[in-house]
């Protein structure tokens, strides 16, 4: 949790110094607020002229969300993904990496069966921020 998420869930929070944390913050940690998870915190205390800043930001990454989970529920509700997933683990691993790379986190949860919303939320955060590795094939 960053300064201003602990600041937030502080007993003396004052409105217009919430504000003016948030104001301060880069877009990166917003982001990370919303992906951890207590970024309604900080706008339950953030005074009524000041809230749209974060909502209107969270309801753009909830959409992205929403994106990444039908994308990820299409890609589960293939036969062959379906058939693969009743597999060993390492076969579908192998399975994985050739056809789903960039989703391959949330696959292996899925997998698991321990996809969480918290899940989806971080992955959405790190497709945005992650590294940026590419590789030569």
């Amino acid at each position: 949790m960053n300064r201003v998420g602990k600041y937030a869930s502080g007993k003396n929070v004052e409105d217009t110094e919430l504000l003016k944390m948030v104001l301060d913050l880069p877009e990166k940690d917003k982001m990370l607020m919303w992906s951890e998870g207590y970024i309604d915190i900080v706008i339950g205390k953030l005074p009524e002229y000041g809230q749209d800043i974060l909502v209107n930001r969270k309801k753009k990454w909830e959409d992205t969300k929403a994106y990444y989970q039908d994308q990820l529920e299409d890609i589960l509700s293939k036969e062959e993904v379906k058939l693969k997933m009743k597999s060993e683990r390492k076969e579908f691993a192998l399975f994985v990496m050739q056809h789903y790379k960039e989703f391959q986190s949330l696959l292996f949860l899925c997998y698991d069966g321990n996809l969480k919303d918290v899940d989806l939320r971080k992955f959405v955060f790190r497709r945005r921020y992650g590294s940026r590795k590419s590789y030569i094939r």
